[in-house]
């Protein structure tokens, strides 16, 4: 007489909590991944928007040489903080300089400091000391601040303008 045993044909319990508990982890694991990524690319954006900022304001400057030196850059104080503004006036429009803050998107900050400028005398390189005082050469250095959720985030551009046009 043979015996015959019953092989089972459906899953147990015991395998299908062992298939959810790794589905599950799984999941998890995606998601945190997908919440990193997201939270990265968030704070990202706010670099890239600074970066256009800062090119939007070296733009500025020289759209403003390119107008007048003598009227809008060559007035202007050394060490002095100033922010960007676009004048819609009919008699004066274009890009301004202005002592007054103004917040751009209600979360950037851009302002711009001029300073003057030596070159050495018999190079006319600039020159960090000494040298003679360049008046038709401005330093700019360009900043643009954000605060990112936990500390306030600076990008900074140094640029150099001259009296193109003799204007």
């Amino acid at each position: 007489m043979r015996i015959h045993f019953k092989k089972n044909a459906g899953v147990s319990i015991v395998e299908v909590l062992i298939a959810s508990a790794i589905i599950m982890t799984s999941v998890v694991s995606i998601m945190g991944v997908y919440g990193g990524l997201t939270s990265i690319a968030i704070r990202n954006t706010s670099k890239v928007q600074a970066g256009m900022l800062l090119d939007e304001g070296a733009e500025a400057l020289r759209f403003m040489r390119d107008v007048s030196w003598n009227t809008n850059i060559n007035p202007l104080i050394n060490g002095t903080t100033y922010t960007l503004y676009w004048d819609y006036s009919v008699a004066n429009y274009g890009w301004r300089a202005t002592t007054t803050r103004d917040m751009i998107d209600d979360q950037f900050d851009r302002t711009f400091v001029l300073s003057s400028v030596n070159r050495d005398a018999s190079t006319y390189n600039i020159v960090n000391s000494g040298g003679t005082l360049d008046t038709g050469t401005r330093k700019a250095t360009i900043t643009v601040s954000w605060y990112d959720g936990v500390a306030t985030t600076s990008k900074s551009i140094i640029m150099y303008l001259f009296n193109t046009y003799n204007r």
